[in-house]
């Protein structure tokens, strides 16, 4: 590859920039004015349903379910104070679930202490009443002790509603099916499950309530809580980012045009690209909106910088603005822009993985380092052209050093002298390291991946820890080969004994199914006598029992059971999340279903399955990517310096922050998330930044020497320091995540800076021992 003839083009485009600057300056206002426009008309996705790409299998089988029993989000809310059998109490309690059903605008049913299908005897067979009366007796009363009475006398569902000492309510708030992506999209720009999950949150903390000490779960209300969360912490982190980004470049540059370059590069490639998805309409994950933002400081400081510093470089020399930003783009401008395309073509390697949140990360963090890029080699040297020209540095050339570019040379000449000391201690480190890549596993849960130091975390897990509530649940559905099989006591029996079987798992805490009602139902029409809490004997009598149930206004079966009678539905809660276990007892209870069921077709939705799904997904996926991410690198190095080797000799540097961040989170258990599987990938897309500028330049000042020495030395001498400074200010901005409380951002910002540091110290330590070993560039 002749890079003198590809300089040239740079210093022409440069020429052309100059002399037409301000119309290049009136076009970006133009195109970040119609950016904001298009930001406003952006539509932020949360639901896990739109984690799935179109055609899974998963979300196929949540179609599936819906259709048969409707939405399979719940909202839960449990309620505590020193005694429940209170009016006062009582009248709250009724009020909020009065409120949650008539407020929330996909309520279908409550159930609650007050508002319950409660079973009870009669002489036409049996009634449906409430065990808390319209009139709620006074405190002290024997009416007020029946309610009590009522409460525990059916132990099976006193355990859904009320604890053993009284002082916890659980009130259920079951969700109608929400609209289509299609349908609610032309109404607004926030999700259903979002909207439930406000609503939910202002109910609960209004003032009418506070006796009650109400708290929210579900997954539309975590998924707010969350939403929220990320929301206020990407604000924050990009305050710490740009305070830093402008406290380093000040420091360094020691020109306001150096602070405000790379600023505008991050803001003109953010909102271009927010922009763009705003008009079109793109899908956009809020939870992982902080990567591709972060990312965008990272990469304009370092494309900055290098123009900066080598700007400084030749203002030193000869002081003429113009002169030297054409010098600047002939040497730097390709380096940069080849150091943009492998990052961004890096980061689309994230489409391998079948998760649409992975894809928001891939398409948005490649169009922001797109954007970034333009910005940074068009925008910032038509900032620098601007201003008086300065006098040059008496007796500084090409060949002068200052104290910082001595510095590097020296570590040139200490790096050559050393090639085996320095070979052989990479080598035994990332052997250690490497057996940590195995350890690794993925987790979704909010425990591990966002931490009970998050206020709302600690809540909800609060609530699934209690004697009541629960965060987490999945959904096992039998489909029978027949209509009207699920009446059959044969099937009930085999549904009755994997409930049975699946209460024993270790981290079931209910479950619940069509039989809670129909044994329920069973033992009120024999006189409420605990032996006859069990399956009807006969298809006739279930048959009768279910019509007498619907004549007496029942509706609660319709969850249970299908309309025809083929469907059985068993819904599982479970007390914690441990991501290997929960895989285990999911595979568990597909066997043990099957064994039962040898001829029905057995299906398991909810987020639990979901969790797990996208578990493999991540890990497969993360792999492929990464490998990808290789191998394409690897063909564009090759094909832009015309050499199989120089392209191999490339990959081996920029593999060490995959090796060092990988064996990190293998040795200290950092779970494999939404968040940390993107970091190899991006890591990768960010080492090679530096590995190019090396490369690059060292083959530029070979093609002038015809020396490796030589030309090593003036490489650490020409983008040396820029390579420093840039992986410092990057650390710097990444380590900000550390500052958070949230789990999977500390373990995001600790391991970007081991991946950042690490690749620094493969470039300025065995890249250039590579280089040298190998000739890379041919004989001298």
């Amino acid at each position: 590859m002749k890079i003198e003839k590809i300089n040239e083009l740079f210093a022409r485009f440069a020429g052309q920039l100059l002399r037409r600057r301000w119309l290049v300056l009136a076009t970006f206002v133009l195109v970040m004015i119609m950016s904001v426009i298009g930001m406003k008309r952006m539509v932020k996705e949360t639901s896990f349903d739109d984690y799935f790409i179109e055609d899974d299998p998963m979300l196929v089988m949540t179609d599936e379910f819906k259709s048969h029993f409707g939405n399979d989000y719940y909202v839960g809310v449990l309620t505590q104070c020193d005694n429940h059998f209170t009016q006062e109490n009582l009248a709250t309690l009724r009020a909020l679930s009065n409120e949650l059903l008539d407020s929330l605008s996909y309520a279908d049913k409550v159930t609650s202490l007050t508002d319950i299908e409660f079973m009870v005897g009669s002489d036409e067979g049996m009634t449906i009443e409430q065990i808390v009366p319209d009139e709620i007796p006074e405190d002290g009363t024997a009416a007020m002790d029946s309610i009590k009475a009522r409460a525990y006398s059916k132990p099976h569902v006193a355990r859904k509603l009320i604890s053993q000492d009284g002082r916890l309510s659980w009130i259920m708030v079951k969700l109608r099916t929400f609209p289509k992506d299609s349908v609610w999209k032309q109404q607004g720009t926030v999700a259903p499950d979002i909207i439930t999950g406000q609503e939910v949150e202002r109910i609960i903390k209004k003032p009418a309530y506070a006796s009650l000490h109400p708290k929210g779960t579900g997954m539309p209300y975590v998924t707010n809580c969350k939403t929220v969360y990320i929301g206020q912490e990407m604000s924050r982190l990009m305050m710490i980012a740009t305070i830093v980004c402008m406290l380093v470049m000040l420091c360094m540059t020691r020109s306001l045009r150096g602070v405000l370059a790379p600023i505008i590069s991050v803001v003109g490639g953010l909102f271009i690209t927010y922009g763009i998805a705003g008009w079109t309409k793109m899908y956009v994950d809020s939870t992982v909106l902080m990567i591709p933002t972060i990312l965008a400081f990272a990469v304009a400081i370092a494309y900055n910088i290098h123009i900066f510093s080598y700007f400084r470089g030749r203002m030193r020399i000869h002081g003429e603005r113009r002169k030297a930003v054409v010098e600047t783009l002939r040497e730097i401008g390709w380096s940069v822009f080849f150091c943009g395309f492998t990052t961004l073509v890096s980061l689309l390697s994230f489409l391998v993985i079948p998760i649409r949140p992975m894809h928001c990360v891939g398409v948005i963090s490649s169009m922001s380092v797109l954007f970034v890029l333009l910005t940074s080699l068009i925008i910032s040297p038509v900032l620098l052209s601007f201003g008086k020209n300065k006098q040059p540095k008496k007796g500084f050339t090409d060949e002068s050093d200052t104290r910082w570019t001595a510095a590097m040379v020296k570590l040139s000449d200490v790096v050559l002298r050393n090639p085996k000391k320095i070979g052989w201690s990479f080598l035994v480190v990332c052997l250690v390291l490497c057996v940590g890549l195995w350890k690794i596993e993925a987790a979704f849960d909010i425990e591990r991946t966002m931490g009970e130091d998050v206020p709302y975390v600690k809540e909800v897990m609060d609530v699934g820890r209690s004697e009541l509530g629960s965060l987490y649940s999945y959904d096992l559905i039998v489909e029978l080969s027949h209509n009207d099989e699920a009446k059959e006591p044969d099937n009930l029996h085999r549904l009755d004994e994997l409930q049975q079987q699946v209460g024993t798992y270790d981290l079931t805490k209910r479950t619940t199914s069509i039989l809670d009602i129909l044994k329920d139902l069973n033992q009120t029409l024999n006189d409420g006598d605990t032996a006859y809490y069990r399956v009807p004997d006969t298809e006739e009598e279930v048959a009768q029992e279910i019509l007498l149930y619907e004549n007496a206004g029942g509706t609660e079966s319709e969850y249970w059971v299908d309309y025809d009678y083929r469907r059985l539905r068993l819904m599982v809660e479970i007390s914690d999340f441990n991501s290997a276990q929960v895989e285990r007892e999911m595979a568990r209870i597909q066997q043990d279903a099957q064994e039962l069921f040898p001829g029905a077709k057995i299906t398991t939705v909810g987020n639990i399955p979901q969790y797990v799904t996208m578990m493999q997904y991540l890990v497969r996926g993360q792999m492929l990517s990464f490998v990808i991410s290789i191998l394409i690198i690897g063909i564009i190095l090759m094909i832009a310096f015309q050499s199989i080797r120089v392209g191999l000799i490339g990959l081996i540097p920029n593999m060490m922050p995959a090796i060092f961040v990988g064996g990190y989170m293998g040795w200290m258990g950092v779970p494999l998330d939404m968040m940390t599987a993107t970091l190899l990938p991006m890591m990768l897309g960010m080492a090679v930044d530096d590995t190019i500028h090396f490369i690059n330049h060292s083959k530029l000042e070979f093609d002038r020497t015809h020396h490796y020495r030589e030309a090593i030395r003036r490489t650490f001498r020409v983008v040396g320091v820029a390579i420093v400074i840039t992986s410092i200010i990057t650390s710097a901005v990444f380590a900000g995540f550390c500052t958070s409380a949230c789990t999977m951002c500390i373990n995001f910002g600790l391991m970007a800076v081991i991946g950042i540091l690490s690749a620094l110290a493969a470039d300025l330590l065995v890249t250039p021992i590579l280089v040298n070993k190998c000739k890379v560039f041919g004989k001298k």
